[in-house]
């Protein structure tokens, strides 16, 4: 915790539906969290499928979302077929068979550790999961039907909001 930020060394814990879970909740410091911390692992991620973290869309919008902590509906969570489907057959690796064990370990180890987890990582617009395929798949497992997430919505100004933009008008009819 030594090169934690300040205000996410306070990490409250939260109970919920007989989980617990490292909870932040100020959405300021929940975007500080995201955009550092969860973007290297995500950065690395997206090196280790071939890709360029620089042109990856979802990272790309990660700073222009507001944030909040959340108690969601289980079956409301949309799962990525992309992630689900993931597999890289020069290492033998196969997301889903990953999924299963790993989501076996956890699920131990809530069970009899009481092993405290934080929030799975939500995109709100349309409500898929993007980070915490593990957890969630285990809290589903569990029969657990609300959990804590982290759901990013999107900022728009307030023009594309009255008005969206639309790229196949030329620009002098728009207004």
């Amino acid at each position: 915790m030594k090169n934690t930020p300040q205000r996410l060394q306070k990490t409250p814990i939260r109970r919920l539906n007989g989980v617990t879970y490292w909870v932040i909740d100020n959405p300021s410091a929940i975007h500080d969290f995201i955009n550092t911390e969860i973007r290297k692992e995500w950065e690395e991620d997206a090196r280790s499928e071939g890709r360029d973290p620089r042109q990856d869309k979802w990272l790309n919008t990660l700073s222009q979302r507001r944030w909040s902590l959340e108690i969601v509906w289980t079956n409301r969570i949309k799962l990525n077929p992309a992630i689900m489907n993931y597999t890289d057959a020069q290492r033998g690796y196969v997301f889903s068979e990953s999924l299963a064990k790993r989501s076996k370990d956890l699920r131990e180890e809530i069970e009899m550790y009481a092993m405290v987890i934080w929030p799975v990582i939500v995109r709100k617009e349309d409500m898929v999961l993007v980070d915490g395929y593990c957890r969630y798949a285990t809290l589903k497992a569990m029969n657990i039907n609300r959990i804590y997430a982290y759901l990013g919505i999107q900022q728009t100004t307030q023009l594309e909001i009255i008005m969206p933009i639309r790229s196949d008008l030329p620009s002098d009819r728009l207004l």
